[in-house]
């Protein structure tokens, strides 16, 4: 039987990773015998894109032929979107916002609006500050240059998230469905989320933060429920 195909959908990100925001995830998935595939959810924005249901639409194809479905941050949004589409395969969310409050938008924003002014250092400087878990003092980011994609990535992609409710989405799913959400995030918590493993100690990067705490539930989630 050939290897089960994992497609991830990537976070808002200023600039393509090449999937390293993923990297303790991909390898295990790797490991446990899947051909991952990872997108730049953002690589298909465009000024038409006005909400993450759009967004969503343009990766349908993508989503709708995978064995498993995953997806980080707003990545994990878009495939939220997505779930009344899909069949009832296994999906993994990693901070992976169903629904904003007043103060998820307030602190996504404080991050979009210097990117949508082009102030990259400020915009950067407030991320690394948010994604941290809560109390984790973080360097000061250094400035970086003025560049005009990554501050549109940044901005479009982050405001997609201001006011979504995907709450009935997730409910038709028929799958299994695993998302971890960091105890001491920042900024996508527990009341943020349908149902969600609560990772301890961590911050928005829980498979960096707790990278064994996250393997063995993933471990357990995919040998329990990937078909192969």
């Amino acid at each position: 039987m050939s290897e089960p195909r994992a497609v991830v959908f990537a976070p808002v990100l200023p600039h393509w990773d090449e999937g390293r925001f993923f990297t303790p995830i991909i390898r295990l998935l790797t490991e446990l015998g899947c051909r991952v595939e990872v997108f730049d959810t953002l690589s298909r924005l465009d000024d038409s894109v006005t909400g993450v249901a759009d967004l969503a639409q343009r990766w349908a194809a993508e989503a709708q032929s995978a064995d498993l479905v995953a997806g980080n941050a707003l990545g994990g949004a878009v495939v939220q979107a997505l779930l009344p589409s899909l069949r009832p395969v296994p999906v993994l969310l990693v901070s992976a916002p169903t629904r904003t409050d007043h103060v998820l938008k307030s602190r996504l924003s404080s991050v979009a609006e210097p990117a949508a002014a082009g102030d990259l250092t400020r915009s950067l400087r407030r991320l690394t500050e948010l994604v941290a878990p809560e109390g984790v003092e973080v360097p000061k980011a250094p400035a970086v240059p003025t560049d005009e994609v990554a501050c549109r990535r940044i901005a479009g992609g982050l405001r997609l998230l201001f006011d979504i409710d995907l709450t009935a989405q997730v409910s038709a799913h028929a799958g299994p469905l695993l998302h971890f959400v960091g105890e001491r995030s920042q900024l996508v918590t527990s009341d943020h989320v349908s149902d969600a493993v609560v990772v301890p100690g961590a911050g928005m990067r829980p498979h960096y933060d707790r990278p064994e705490f996250v393997a063995d539930h993933l471990n357990r989630f995919v040998k329990e429920n990937l078909s192969r």
